[in-house]
């Protein structure tokens, strides 16, 4: 029954927003063609509604996810960064500004004795002023090293920003499946409690009526408590899901909630997952950018070792004014050119020690890559076995359900003959009870399973999902770093 409402509301889900054609610039529709796609517009968006609980939670989730911000504006100071190492392939200048005051005594030593000397003073002033430019012309390579690195750090960045999103996404629809299971048990329990006070009450009147013992009473009443008491803990829990679904998603999720569709095509095999997500997972993805930054990290401490040519152009300014009639005043401008060739000779290990540093990291990077990959290919094979098991499950939980209503029936009409007691008839409802509840974490885990597999080949995105928030803001992003890249200021 529960998988029948799940695919026929997979299939209603799946209908397009639109379900009229256009018409021909000749064929002008009619008014009841035109009322008849009205309603089926309004019809569709009423199945959209019905839908819109998990997807409006996604996008809330991606708008207010503290992880997903904390994401964005990580890849935003690694947008600037950009700057930071683009700048050695710019020229830079630099405004220089001066002022020196002297003061100098000088006397004649050469003269006869008693005579104090020859003595004078002068005091003068200087202002200079000045610009200096400078360009790199050749630095080993180091700079354009510097630069695929850093683009290549932030295409790291943009795919663990992916995964994040992934992940969060995940989460949320588990605890959507989560809260559905539990609203689920809270029906079967408060049915249960019904059931318990209607036995409670068939005990009472047979007790009056000599027809069962007082311990059938107490029994019966003993069990109307302790499923009070299991209510009460399962809507406690039931307030706890809905606080952490709003704390990661930023959604109040409605009081009435929709069976979850079918968000992964079942017949997908290992082999076919796992080459999906080589292409696709965003881990993946990630530690292969990580690991061709660490390569091209490694090339700089090569480049610092090798020649370096540098040149440099300089205008300068000079005021000169004395404080006395006999010293002139002196202005003077001057051009300098300058083209510096440095060789490294001897950096006391540093280079070798860098070259080594870069080396063990790329090892690392390395290292890390092939840990995604084969935690990815054994995750997709676990989970897919589970998605089998848990198909299977569903199977037999609904086959146990039908098999403990039929039970709870024969035992509730052998009561009413006398040749059952009401401790049987408590039996008989907590063994349904129990395959009930067995049977909603069954299509929970089945859900779930779901949301993991399509995570791990990299579909859990919302791209996917065609949730436009998120477009937006990728979009934001993709022109902040064009905007970033082309800024010169």
């Amino acid at each position: 029954m529960f998988c029948k409402r799940f695919l026929l509301l997979a299939v209603v889900c799946a209908l397009p927003l639109s379900a009229t054609t256009t018409p021909k610039a000749d064929d002008k529709p009619s008014n009841s063609e035109k009322k008849e796609s009205q309603n089926k517009k309004e019809a569709t968006n009423k199945v959209n509604d019905k839908r819109c609980a998990l997807f409006q939670a996604f996008e809330h989730a991606l708008i207010t996810n503290k992880d997903i911000l904390a994401m964005e504006y990580e890849i935003r100071a690694g947008h600037e960064g950009y700057i930071s190492v683009r700048s050695a392939m710019f020229p830079t200048m630099a405004a220089n500004a001066g002022y020196n005051a002297r003061y100098g005594e000088a006397w004649t030593p050469d003269v006869p004795e008693g005579d104090p000397g020859k003595r004078g003073s002068s005091k003068s002033r200087e202002k200079e002023y000045g610009i200096t430019t400078k360009l790199n012309l050749f630095h080993g390579g180091a700079d354009l090293a510097a630069i695929k690195e850093v683009d290549l750090q932030i295409r790291a960045r943009w795919s663990k920003y992916e995964a994040t999103k992934q992940k969060v996404l995940r989460e949320v629809a588990a605890y959507y499946f989560e809260i559905y299971a539990k609203m689920q048990e809270l029906l079967h329990i408060k049915a249960l409690l019904e059931s318990r006070h209607e036995s409670l009450k068939v005990a009472q009147e047979m007790y009056k009526t000599g027809g069962a013992k007082y311990l059938d009473v107490a029994q019966a009443s003993a069990s109307c408590a302790e499923v009070e008491a299991k209510l009460a803990k399962a809507e406690s829990d039931y307030q706890s899901l809905r606080a952490k679904f709003t704390e990661i998603s930023g959604f109040v999720l409605p009081i009435k909630l929709d069976a979850p569709k079918q968000l992964f095509n079942t017949s997908m095999t290992v082999k076919q997952g796992i080459d999906l997500a080589m292409r696709r997972n965003p881990n993946i993805i990630a530690a292969a950018d990580s690991l061709a930054a660490a390569r091209e990290a490694a090339k700089k401490p090569v480049a610092k070792s090798l020649p370096t040519v540098d040149f440099q152009y300089s205008y300068g300014y000079h005021l000169t004014k004395a404080d006395q009639a006999n010293n002139h005043n002196n202005n003077s401008r001057d051009h300098a050119f300058r083209v510096v060739a440095a060789i490294p000779i001897y950096d006391a290990g540093v280079g070798r020690s860098e070259k080594r540093q870069a080396q063990e990291l790329v090892s690392k990077a390395a290292v890390e890559n092939e840990k995604a990959i084969e935690e990815t290919r054994t995750e997709i094979t676990s989970t897919w076995a589970a998605l089998v098991s848990a198909q299977r499950n569903i199977e037999s939980a609904k086959a146990a359900v039908e098999a403990r209503e039929l039970a709870l029936k024969v035992t509730e009409e052998e009561y009413n003959a006398g040749l059952k007691i009401v401790n049987d008839v408590l039996k008989a409802q907590q063994e349904l009870f129990e395959a009930k509840f067995l049977a909603i974490q069954a299509e929970k885990e089945y859900f779930v399973g779901q949301c993991s597999a399509i995570a791990l080949i990299g579909g859990m995105n919302p791209h996917n999902l065609k949730l436009k928030v998120d477009q937006h803001s990728e979009n934001s992003l993709q022109a902040h770093f064009a905007e970033t890249k082309m800024r010169v200021l």
